[in-house]
């Protein structure tokens, strides 16, 4: 009687461990930034149709080279917000204004995507008081955003963008996101 009762424990841990394994798993699945209901990023097989980005940061007024790999045939490009990102029909994708858009490259009967993110930051220059905060955002994007003071003396910025004035001076507060980077000049009276 003693086996079949630790073999009902065994069983029931099991259960707890395999739920507690999904639904980690579905907690990343839902916080990661590539689940959307429109957009999965897959992986490429070498040699297969793909694109040589699947996710793609710009910043205002940037532009990139988007370009299908293993073919040699004709691609067709188009994009699915043109105020936000724009393409040619070589595939050179422009940045025009905050936000986000697709850009398809129609091969054949097959459709591949780009998701491109516009991003820029709200001022690229501000002058504030000794003592003063101004809260800095980065416009297009709701990524992880990494800000630093090239000189702390004069303005310090916390982890959610907010700069305050510590002495008169200027300095340039940096912000990175996915790889890219946006800066703000920072004058203190």
């Amino acid at each position: 009687m003693k086996s079949f009762d630790n073999r009902k424990c065994f069983i029931f841990d099991l259960y707890k461990i395999i739920i507690v394994v999904i639904a980690v798993i579905l907690i990343f699945h839902f916080l990661n930034e590539n689940s959307s209901i429109f957009y999965r990023k897959s992986f490429t097989m070498p040699f297969s149709l793909h694109l040589n980005e699947q996710d793609l940061y710009l910043i205002k007024g940037e532009e990139f080279k988007l370009s299908v790999f293993a073919i040699n045939k004709r691609v067709s490009f188009y994009s699915t917000n043109f105020r936000v990102a724009g393409v040619n029909f070589n595939g050179r994708v422009f940045g025009y204004q905050t936000g986000k858009a697709f850009i398809i490259a129609k091969v054949d009967n097959k459709e591949l995507r780009c998701r491109v993110h516009v991003i820029d930051i709200n001022k690229s220059v501000i002058v504030i008081k000794k003592g003063q905060t101004f809260r800095l955002k980065i416009k297009g994007t709701n990524a992880f955003v990494v800000w630093k003071s090239k000189n702390q003396s004069v303005a310090t910025v916390n982890i959610f963008g907010s700069v305050k004035a510590v002495s008169r001076g200027s300095t340039v507060i940096i912000a990175k996101v996915k790889g890219r980077t946006l800066k703000c000049t920072v004058k203190v009276r």
